[in-house]
């Protein structure tokens, strides 16, 4: 008997086939066949519908990776080591209203979720969050350890600002109110899905500020246990993806998602700045004197003040000679120096934060202030500009001195970072000057 190719069977669709010599079936001819044309069609619609499924959740996850997010203030203090111990207190101790809080985000999804299987996988996120068998190891409660062994803050002191609220009561509202399609969206790729990179992000700046490892549970276990969170719930997000308009509903939750912390994360870093200067800021609306009876407010010419800085050497075959002294008066803003270089010889140059004027006592000399030379003798008087680029030289053949005034009281409270390195070619290890910048 001759080989068959298709035999006489009938297949799924009622097609009976005829039985036809294998060496007489042009390829032609099977293509062409109702069943194989059918087969044909569903195969590659499907193998379309899973490209576009594929190119679009390679768009979402383009769009987090590239938002303006991993860009703002905050991380990018944590990144660079600028944050003091009292910036990482007030910026975790905001974080901690919305960290307590996610247990009820995925329960808000569930209630509007009408998929029994998705609330299954939902409560196994939520059954990890609570420590599983061991509640004292839930989540929450990890966090509030890092709070107080790692911070050493006072959970009774903690207070949420506006922001830190409003950022909750959005993220609680959305996953309360929007269809699951969306919610998932949401905590899976602009929520679940960023914490591995945020929180090494946060783990860096909290060791530039000494805080040791061992405090770090909560940050170490979510890298590695919210990779399983955002598949699940990733997984959730791609069951709706027939569902019409599913690409823009996602793209719309996930924007939002990466908006809102951003939103909160540029508010957090805006207050730390705040917070610096709000005391000076309200007694200055006081209206009360702050002079005090035993409060030293005279130098004469023949007081010398407290050493600031000194250095000296050679910068591009120039003599570098040099001292700061500080003139120490209780004063808040105003912080008056005594800068005094050698003949022949400069100081550094260098840029700070802080404005200053320059008055000179003695001598003559050139001062540069970014690409502006400008010659100077005793008793002129010049402004250098914040961040302005300066250098002062000396021309004459005695000390060349300068009274230099200062803001130096508010900007090395408002300043975010090591004020020191961004000064001086040398850091200085000056106990009055590394307590006056921290």
């Amino acid at each position: 008997m001759e080989d068959t190719l298709l035999g006489n069977r009938t297949d799924a669709d009622g097609f009976k086939a005829k039985e036809v010599s294998r060496e007489h079936i042009p390829i032609s001819a099977i293509s062409s066949s109702p069943a194989f044309s059918k087969k044909r069609i569903d195969s590659g619609q499907k193998t379309t519908k899973k490209s576009q499924l594929e190119c679009e959740l390679s768009q979402l996850r383009d769009l987090q990776a590239n938002h303006s997010l991993w860009e703002n203030s905050l991380f990018r203090s944590c990144e660079s080591g600028r944050l003091s111990l009292s910036d990482l207190q007030f910026v975790f101790g905001q974080y901690s209203f919305y960290s307590r809080n996610f247990t009820r985000y995925l329960a808000g999804f569930m209630a509007n979720s009408d998929n029994d299987m998705h609330r299954a996988q939902l409560v196994e996120n939520l059954w990890e969050e609570s420590g599983e068998s061991d509640h004292s190891q839930r989540h929450a409660e990890l966090f509030r350890r890092f709070l107080t062994d790692g911070l050493g803050i006072v959970l009774a002191d903690l207070t949420p600002t506006s922001a830190t609220q409003l950022f909750v009561n959005e993220v609680l509202s959305f996953c309360l109110r929007s269809p699951a399609c969306e919610s998932s969206a949401f905590l899976s790729l602009g929520t679940e899905g960023i914490v591995p990179r945020m929180y090494a992000i946060f783990i860096k700046g909290l060791q530039q500020a000494d805080i040791a490892m061992e405090h770090l549970t909560f940050f170490q276990l979510h890298t590695a246990c919210d990779d399983e969170h955002a598949v699940t719930l990733e997984k959730i997000m791609l069951s709706y993806a027939n569902a019409p308009g599913w690409f823009e509903s996602c793209r719309r939750a996930l924007t939002l998602a990466l908006d809102l912390r951003e939103q909160f994360f540029e508010q957090l870093y805006q207050q730390l700045q705040t917070r610096r200067i709000e005391p000076t800021l309200t007694r200055i609306q006081n209206r009360k004197s702050l002079a005090k009876a035993k409060q030293k407010l005279h130098y004469t010419n023949k007081q010398s003040g407290k050493l600031l800085y000194q250095n000296r050497g050679v910068w591009r075959n120039q003599s570098i000679d040099f001292t700061v002294e500080r003139l120490v008066l209780s004063s808040e803003v105003l912080d008056p120096r005594i800068l005094c270089i050698a003949p022949d010889s400069m100081n550094e140059r260098h840029r700070h934060a802080h404005e200053a004027l320059f008055i000179v006592k003695s001598g003559k000399g050139v001062v540069w202030i970014d690409q502006k030379q400008l010659d100077i003798e005793v008793g002129d008087i010049v402004f250098v500009p914040r961040w302005s680029a300066h250098q002062v030289k000396n021309t004459g053949d005695r000390v060349l001195t300068i009274l230099a005034i200062t803001d130096f009281g508010l900007t090395s409270k408002a300043f975010i970072g090591n004020y020191l390195k961004t000064a001086r070619m040398r850091v200085t290890q000056d106990a009055d000057y590394t307590r006056l910048s921290s």
